[in-house]
């Protein structure tokens, strides 16, 4: 059965079990303060970066660093490296009190007390797709060296930022200059190959075929006046030798003429086919000039003289028809190599034009880059500024430490009123009428009151002297476990 059943009964067990309670209570409490004495304080410090647009870009997303939150990463690491970690806390002497550190274990307690929070643009959703600021957090022993830390790392982010961005845009402008030298190489090759096959082609190019194919008409044309001129001539001899002699002489020339006839055309297809230097082309020029000064020998000197004149004439139109005809073979030859000189042509300039608008887009790429650097080195380009410096922090952070006092004397004051409370039903005794008539169900009929002996009166006077001084002696300690040194 339960003792407790009222307010009276619960204040009368706490009279009965004061000194108890109260030592539980003064025990716990000053546990409870020794722990929350040893906490080291915590103090912190926030700088604020901003990153600002290039001058010559408009707010938008166009103006966003698209790359930022990728080099901020970067630039994230580069500062909580191993190495700058162990700069940073023996430049700022960190952790100096705690020499019972290892190395390990400062660098990940410094990790965890800096922290770097990347602020999304406006619209962007996420810091991956845009950051407009940044947010550096330092933790420390010590106000001064939490606003110290966190503007070194600011200062660090800023520079290095700088640093990546500069060498970015050099690396970029060193690789668009290689790869316009290289398309300029390649440009050139291409060019001299086309130059190579215009002039070995010549009059294969396809631009030349309405040219080949006018000159060809003409030619033609030609040809066929010049052959009509050479019969004239070769009829006009033919009379000048037959008009002089008889029928014997008149049946001699007509047979000499056939075969000096025969014979040039002989000569004209000879020169064609094996060059002038040939020894079967002036084997049968030396039998046409023999039969020619065989059968005029025996003509009258007149006659002789304009046959002459007609066989240098016919020399000559015999030379301009075998010109005509090479020019003919060559016109043929071009016409006929000009498909495949077009598809080696159209190959080339292909090529060229691929490799042309590869070199246009790199210029672009080249200026934008030029152009972003040069903004870059007057401090008008995209950048981060530092917009608002820690300041040293006036107070520190006590969220911790009034948590663990308020929860240890909350434990302190459970555990004393539980052994309290498992004193009293240790031994259920029914002290009051309304406990006897709570336990029985039947009211006291008479209730007559104790009164105390003096040694119960004593004994009482005895236990809150000793509460009154546990009390006592635990509010001085305490005051003694929070009060500052003083020196």
């Amino acid at each position: 059965m339960g003792p407790i059943v009222g307010i009276r009964e619960l204040i009368l067990m706490l009279v009965r079990h004061a000194p108890l309670i109260a030592l539980v209570m003064v025990a716990g409490v000053i546990a409870t303060l020794s722990h929350v004495m040893s906490i080291p304080h915590s103090y912190q410090a926030i700088t604020v970066i901003q990153l600002q647009p290039s001058a010559l870009q408009g707010s938008g997303e166009g103006s966003q660093l698209v790359d930022a939150p990728a080099r901020l990463r970067l630039i994230e690491q580069q500062v909580t490296s191993r190495q700058n970690v162990l700069d940073m806390i023996e430049r700022h002497h960190l952790f100096d009190d705690r020499p019972e550190l290892t190395e390990g274990e400062r660098i990940w307690l410094f990790r965890q007390d800096l922290r770097i929070d990347l602020i999304p643009s406006a619209g962007a959703g996420s810091a991956d797709r845009g950051v407009s600021a940044l947010l550096v957090t330092a933790n420390a022993g010590s106000a001064p060296t939490a606003a110290t830390l966190a503007n070194d790392v600011a200062d660090q982010i800023v520079t290095g930022n700088r640093s990546v961005v500069t060498r970015r845009m050099e690396d970029l402008n060193a690789a668009l200059v290689a790869e316009d030298r290289r398309l300029m190489t390649r440009i050139a090759a291409v060019e001299a190959d086309l130059d190579a096959i215009r002039r070995s082609e010549g009059d294969a190019l396809p631009e030349n075929r309405d040219v080949l194919q006018a000159e060809l008409t003409t030619l033609q044309a030609q040809r066929v006046a010049t052959s009509r001129e050479i019969q004239a001539l070769e009829r006009e001899r033919l009379m000048l030798e037959v008009s002089d002699g008889d029928r014997e002489s008149g049946a001699r020339a007509v047979s000499l003429s056939e075969q000096i006839g025969r014979l040039r055309i002989d000569l004209a297809q000879a020169r064609r086919r094996l060059g002038e230097s040939h020894p079967e082309v002036q084997r049968l020029q030396a039998s046409i000039d023999d039969l020619q000064q065989g059968g005029v020998r025996d003509l009258p000197p007149g006659i002789q003289q304009q046959i002459a004149l007609i066989d240098e004439q016919l020399a000559t139109m015999e030379d301009e028809r075998t010109a005509l005809d090479m020019r003919l073979a060559e016109i043929d030859l071009a016409i006929a190599r000009m498909p495949e000189a077009a598809q080696r042509l159209d190959a080339q300039l292909r090529q060229l034009r691929t490799l042309e608008t590869e070199r246009d887009a790199v210029a672009a790429r080249l200026a934008a880059a030029r152009l972003d650097q040069g903004l870059v080195s007057e401090e008008h380009g995209e950048r981060m500024v530092i917009l608002e410096r820690a300041a040293v922090p006036d107070l520190p952070q006590s969220s911790s430490r009034r948590r663990v006092a308020v929860l240890g004397l909350a434990a302190s004051v459970g555990v004393a009123l539980l052994l309290a409370l498992l004193l009293e039903l240790r031994r259920p005794i029914l002290r009051t009428p309304r406990q006897l008539e709570q336990a029985l169900g039947v009211g006291a009929i008479a209730v007559a009151h104790r009164i105390p002996t003096p040694a119960e009166r004593m004994s009482g006077l005895v236990r809150m002297a000793i509460t009154v001084g546990i009390l006592t002696a635990g509010a001085w300690y305490s005051w003694q476990l929070i009060s500052p040194p003083v020196t």
